[in-house]
Protein backbone atom coordinates (compact mmCIF):
# COMPACT_ATOMS: atom_id res chain seq x y z
CA UNK A 1 0.00 0.00 0.00
CA UNK A 2 2.89 2.37 0.72
CA UNK A 3 4.64 1.52 -2.14
CA UNK A 4 1.40 2.15 -4.58
CA UNK A 5 1.22 5.79 -2.97
CA UNK A 6 4.52 6.04 -3.32
CA UNK A 7 4.28 5.61 -7.13
CA UNK A 8 1.39 7.69 -7.07
CA UNK A 9 2.95 10.82 -5.86
CA UNK A 10 5.82 10.19 -8.00
CA UNK A 11 3.64 9.63 -11.72
CA UNK A 12 1.76 12.79 -10.51
CA UNK A 13 4.55 14.97 -10.32
CA UNK A 14 6.29 13.75 -13.04
CA UNK A 15 2.95 15.08 -14.87
CA UNK A 16 2.85 18.06 -13.43
CA UNK A 17 6.71 18.66 -14.60
CA UNK A 18 5.69 17.88 -17.88
CA UNK A 19 2.54 20.06 -18.05
CA UNK A 20 4.86 23.17 -16.63
CA UNK A 21 7.59 23.08 -19.03
CA UNK A 22 5.57 24.34 -22.59
CA UNK A 23 3.91 27.21 -20.60
CA UNK A 24 7.40 28.12 -19.39
CA UNK A 25 8.69 27.90 -22.87
CA UNK A 26 5.80 29.75 -24.70
CA UNK A 27 5.26 32.35 -22.03
CA UNK A 28 7.35 35.24 -23.88
CA UNK A 29 6.06 34.77 -26.98
CA UNK A 30 2.18 34.86 -25.21
CA UNK A 31 3.57 38.45 -23.57
CA UNK A 32 4.54 39.80 -27.13
CA UNK A 33 1.55 38.37 -28.82
CA UNK A 34 -0.71 41.58 -28.01
CA UNK A 35 2.02 43.91 -28.87
CA UNK A 36 2.59 42.12 -32.20
CA UNK A 37 -1.07 42.14 -32.78
CA UNK A 38 -1.38 45.76 -32.61
CA UNK A 39 1.54 46.84 -34.69
CA UNK A 40 -0.13 44.78 -36.85
CA UNK A 41 -3.40 46.80 -36.91
CA UNK A 42 -1.75 50.19 -36.63
CA UNK A 43 -2.31 51.65 -40.18
CA UNK A 44 0.88 52.32 -42.02
CA UNK A 45 2.15 55.91 -42.69
CA UNK A 46 1.68 57.35 -46.46
CA UNK A 47 4.57 57.37 -48.71
CA UNK A 48 5.71 60.55 -49.31
CA UNK A 49 5.79 61.17 -53.16
CA UNK A 50 9.40 61.61 -54.63
CA UNK A 51 9.55 64.93 -56.51
CA UNK A 52 9.44 64.47 -59.97
CA UNK A 53 12.46 65.17 -62.23
CA UNK A 54 10.76 67.67 -64.01
CA UNK A 55 9.73 69.78 -60.95
CA UNK A 56 11.15 73.66 -61.06
CA UNK A 57 11.34 76.38 -58.19
CA UNK A 58 9.32 79.13 -59.10
CA UNK A 59 9.65 81.36 -56.21
CA UNK A 60 13.05 83.28 -56.54
CA UNK A 61 15.74 83.25 -54.19
CA UNK A 62 15.69 85.68 -52.01
CA UNK A 63 18.69 88.43 -52.67
CA UNK A 64 21.21 89.33 -50.02
CA UNK A 65 20.66 92.76 -48.85
CA UNK A 66 22.32 95.61 -50.81
CA UNK A 67 24.66 97.65 -48.55
CA UNK A 68 24.96 100.58 -50.61
CA UNK A 69 20.89 100.07 -51.33
CA UNK A 70 20.40 100.13 -47.52
CA UNK A 71 22.66 102.96 -46.54
CA UNK A 72 20.56 104.90 -49.82
CA UNK A 73 17.30 104.53 -48.11
CA UNK A 74 18.61 105.78 -44.67
CA UNK A 75 19.70 108.46 -46.12
CA UNK A 76 16.49 109.51 -48.44
CA UNK A 77 14.59 108.90 -44.64
CA UNK A 78 16.83 110.99 -42.99
CA UNK A 79 16.32 113.66 -45.58
CA UNK A 80 12.38 113.41 -45.85
CA UNK A 81 12.57 113.61 -41.84
CA UNK A 82 14.48 117.36 -42.31
CA UNK A 83 12.10 118.52 -44.89
CA UNK A 84 9.44 117.52 -43.30
CA UNK A 85 10.47 119.80 -40.07
CA UNK A 86 11.85 122.63 -42.28
CA UNK A 87 8.39 123.17 -43.93
CA UNK A 88 6.56 123.23 -40.78
CA UNK A 89 8.52 126.20 -39.62
CA UNK A 90 8.53 127.79 -43.02
CA UNK A 91 4.75 127.46 -42.26
CA UNK A 92 4.96 128.82 -38.70
CA UNK A 93 7.12 131.54 -40.06
CA UNK A 94 4.56 132.70 -42.90
CA UNK A 95 1.81 132.86 -40.24
CA UNK A 96 4.39 135.53 -38.40
CA UNK A 97 5.63 136.91 -41.79
CA UNK A 98 1.91 137.25 -42.72
CA UNK A 99 0.97 139.20 -39.30
CA UNK A 100 4.33 141.34 -39.28
CA UNK A 101 3.84 142.61 -42.71
CA UNK A 102 -0.14 143.81 -41.66
CA UNK A 103 1.29 145.25 -38.85
CA UNK A 104 3.71 146.93 -41.15
CA UNK A 105 1.31 148.26 -43.79
CA UNK A 106 -1.04 149.33 -41.05
CA UNK A 107 1.73 151.64 -39.24
CA UNK A 108 3.07 152.59 -42.40
CA UNK A 109 -0.53 153.75 -43.63
CA UNK A 110 -0.62 155.80 -40.35
CA UNK A 111 2.46 157.46 -40.88
CA UNK A 112 1.66 158.81 -44.51
CA UNK A 113 -1.28 160.37 -43.26
CA UNK A 114 0.05 161.90 -40.30
CA UNK A 115 3.23 163.18 -42.25
CA UNK A 116 1.57 164.19 -45.80
CA UNK A 117 -2.58 164.12 -45.06
CA UNK A 118 -3.08 166.65 -42.68
CA UNK A 119 -1.97 164.95 -39.49
CA UNK A 120 0.24 167.72 -38.33
CA UNK A 121 3.49 165.63 -39.04
CA UNK A 122 3.59 164.76 -35.17
CA UNK A 123 5.82 161.60 -35.79
CA UNK A 124 4.34 159.58 -33.74
CA UNK A 125 4.05 156.56 -35.86
CA UNK A 126 7.34 156.53 -37.38
CA UNK A 127 8.74 154.27 -34.97
CA UNK A 128 6.44 151.72 -34.63
CA UNK A 129 6.31 151.51 -38.54
CA UNK A 130 10.11 151.10 -38.82
CA UNK A 131 10.28 148.34 -36.07
CA UNK A 132 7.84 146.28 -37.45
CA UNK A 133 9.30 147.08 -41.04
CA UNK A 134 12.54 145.68 -39.66
CA UNK A 135 10.73 142.81 -38.13
CA UNK A 136 8.68 141.55 -41.13
CA UNK A 137 11.74 141.76 -43.15
CA UNK A 138 14.04 139.28 -41.14
CA UNK A 139 10.95 136.87 -40.24
CA UNK A 140 10.38 137.05 -44.38
CA UNK A 141 13.99 136.16 -44.87
CA UNK A 142 14.48 133.69 -42.31
CA UNK A 143 11.16 132.07 -43.60
CA UNK A 144 12.21 131.63 -47.20
CA UNK A 145 15.67 130.18 -46.45
CA UNK A 146 13.60 127.30 -44.81
CA UNK A 147 12.21 126.95 -48.01
CA UNK A 148 15.23 127.37 -50.01
CA UNK A 149 17.91 124.86 -48.15
CA UNK A 150 15.12 122.15 -47.48
CA UNK A 151 16.23 118.77 -49.04
CA UNK A 152 14.50 117.66 -51.61
CA UNK A 153 15.39 114.06 -52.47
CA UNK A 154 13.01 112.94 -54.52
CA UNK A 155 12.64 114.41 -57.99
CA UNK A 156 9.45 116.69 -58.97
CA UNK A 157 7.75 117.25 -61.87
CA UNK A 158 7.05 121.05 -62.94
CA UNK A 159 3.58 121.97 -63.31
CA UNK A 160 1.24 124.81 -62.55
CA UNK A 161 -0.36 123.62 -59.04
CA UNK A 162 -0.70 125.17 -56.01
CA UNK A 163 3.14 124.77 -54.95
CA UNK A 164 3.83 126.27 -57.93
CA UNK A 165 1.60 129.11 -57.47
CA UNK A 166 2.92 129.95 -54.22
CA UNK A 167 6.51 130.42 -55.50
CA UNK A 168 5.23 132.76 -57.87
CA UNK A 169 3.21 134.66 -55.21
CA UNK A 170 6.51 135.19 -53.12
CA UNK A 171 8.46 135.62 -56.14
CA UNK A 172 6.57 138.54 -56.11
CA UNK A 173 6.21 139.32 -52.62
CA UNK A 174 10.62 138.97 -52.47
CA UNK A 175 10.84 141.59 -54.88
CA UNK A 176 8.37 143.68 -53.67
CA UNK A 177 10.23 143.82 -49.71
CA UNK A 178 13.98 144.33 -51.20
CA UNK A 179 12.43 147.16 -53.18
CA UNK A 180 10.69 148.62 -49.93
CA UNK A 181 13.71 148.44 -48.06
CA UNK A 182 15.54 150.42 -50.66
CA UNK A 183 12.40 153.12 -51.33
CA UNK A 184 12.12 152.83 -47.23
CA UNK A 185 16.02 154.61 -46.98
CA UNK A 186 15.76 156.39 -49.83
CA UNK A 187 12.36 158.11 -48.86
CA UNK A 188 14.11 158.75 -45.43
CA UNK A 189 16.89 160.72 -46.97
CA UNK A 190 14.55 162.93 -48.84
CA UNK A 191 13.32 165.09 -45.73
CA UNK A 192 12.53 168.65 -46.53
CA UNK A 193 12.45 167.94 -50.32
CA UNK A 194 9.36 168.16 -52.29
CA UNK A 195 10.18 164.69 -54.00
CA UNK A 196 9.94 162.87 -50.37
CA UNK A 197 6.28 162.94 -50.82
CA UNK A 198 6.14 161.08 -54.18
CA UNK A 199 8.84 158.45 -52.94
CA UNK A 200 6.27 157.96 -49.70
CA UNK A 201 3.59 157.59 -52.21
CA UNK A 202 6.01 154.66 -54.02
CA UNK A 203 6.89 153.17 -50.99
CA UNK A 204 3.19 152.99 -50.36
CA UNK A 205 2.21 151.28 -52.75
CA UNK A 206 4.33 148.84 -53.09
CA UNK A 207 4.02 147.70 -49.75
CA UNK A 208 0.35 147.19 -50.07
CA UNK A 209 1.26 144.94 -53.13
CA UNK A 210 4.14 142.96 -51.18
CA UNK A 211 1.52 142.26 -48.88
CA UNK A 212 -1.32 141.07 -51.01
CA UNK A 213 1.75 138.52 -52.60
CA UNK A 214 2.24 137.69 -49.28
CA UNK A 215 -1.34 136.76 -48.74
CA UNK A 216 -2.45 134.99 -52.11
CA UNK A 217 1.24 132.99 -50.93
CA UNK A 218 -0.09 131.82 -47.95
CA UNK A 219 -3.81 131.51 -48.63
CA UNK A 220 -3.01 128.84 -51.84
CA UNK A 221 -1.28 126.12 -49.67
CA UNK A 222 -3.34 126.51 -46.77
CA UNK A 223 -6.79 127.09 -48.23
Amino acid sequence: MIAFTAALVLTLDTASTALAMPQTVASPWLRRAPTLLMAQNEPAEPAQPAPAPGDVDLLPTPAAPNPAQAARQEQLEHELQTRRKMLQLHQLGGMLTLASLGATVIFGELNYLDKYGGGGDTGRWYEWHRWTAFTAAAIFAGTGALAIFAPSPLPKPKRLDTVMLHRIAMGVATVGMVTQIVLGFVTASKGGSISQRDFALAHEIVGFTTFGATAVGFGVLTF
